[in-house]
């Protein structure tokens, strides 16, 4: 076990399960566990995230959709507009 000590902050060096890992988050207090959620949150890369290749295809048909017939879709703005005149 090693254990590097500064004045922002500690690292320590231990080996823990995942599951022991999961038993400590579980003892945080619900303010300790949102800090948590946000360190992961900021910590996750555009790498980390895997789409399922079910996904890619349907953006894959509708872009080529969209590519066939463009003028049979609407600019974000105008869907906005439209939505914003019928109130």
């Amino acid at each position: 076990m090693s254990i590097i000590m500064s004045s922002q902050h500690i690292q320590l060096n231990i080996p823990l399960s995942f599951n022991q890992v999961i038993e400590i988050v579980r003892q945080l207090s619900p303010s300790e566990k949102r800090q948590l959620r946000v360190v992961l949150e900021t910590e996750q890369s555009i790498d980390d995230l895997i789409i399922p290749e079910e996904q890619k295809q349907i953006v894959r048909e509708r872009i080529k959709k969209y590519e066939k017939n463009p003028d049979s879709y609407l600019e974000w703005s105008e869907i906005e507009n439209k939505m914003n005149t019928r109130k």
